[in-house]
């Protein structure tokens, strides 16, 4: 199945970006590999390592050679949105080098403790505040809305559950419905079994 193994690898490589820090010295292989397994990737440093140089082509992440072990964060020039409401196309076009339109919107949503672990290392903005509950936070922020939030919440699975706004909840929550009907009609399947 190359698509699904395209999107788990699309997946860590997003989980990993997001565990970067935004300066020297940065993070080793060995730290990221144990943050990734925090936010449910079991993989070897090895991969890590490959994956870091394989987005340093793309992103802009530098290695800190000063010492071994080498740190891996964000480039010094880099503007903090490509750690949080992140626009992929955007920045690949160059875009995400100008202020975002409009007022954002305010969201509100349930956060486990692993996501909240990683918001506190790359905030969604600049407002953003995480409040601890008897289990895992209620995140307030201030976000641009596009297909990037939506992206970043739905790559959290059952890590977030969007509050407000309730329209942004609803569309959530008929995409996870529909997808997840689309696994009963594929289990139903024979052919799925192949």
């Amino acid at each position: 199945m190359p698509f699904a193994t395209t999107r788990a690898t699309l997946s860590r490589q997003w989980a990993l970006l997001r565990q970067l820090p935004s300066r020297s010295p940065g993070t080793t292989s060995a730290e990221l590999v144990w943050r990734l397994r925090d936010v449910g990737f079991n993989v070897s440093k090895r991969t890590v390592e490959r994956d870091l140089n394989e987005l340093s082509l793309i992103f802009p992440l530098e290695r800190n050679d000063k010492s071994i072990p080498f740190g891996w964060h964000w480039s010094a020039n880099v503007v903090g949105e490509l750690r949080g409401n992140f626009d992929l196309l955007g920045y690949l076009r160059g875009e995400t080098q100008q202020p975002a339109q409009g007022d954002g919107l305010e969201l509100q949503a349930w956060v486990s403790d692993a996501v909240a672990r990683q918001l506190r290392d790359a905030p969604l903005s600049a407002d953003m505040q995480l409040m601890a509950l008897e289990q895992g936070h209620r995140l307030r922020a201030t976000v641009e809305d596009g297909w990037a939030l939506r992206w970043w919440v739905l790559s959290q699975g059952d890590g977030v559950m969007v509050e407000q706004p309730a329209r942004l909840r609803d569309e959530i929550a008929n995409t996870l419905a529909s997808a997840a009907a689309q696994y009963k009609i594929t289990a139903a399947c024979p052919s799925a079994e192949q």
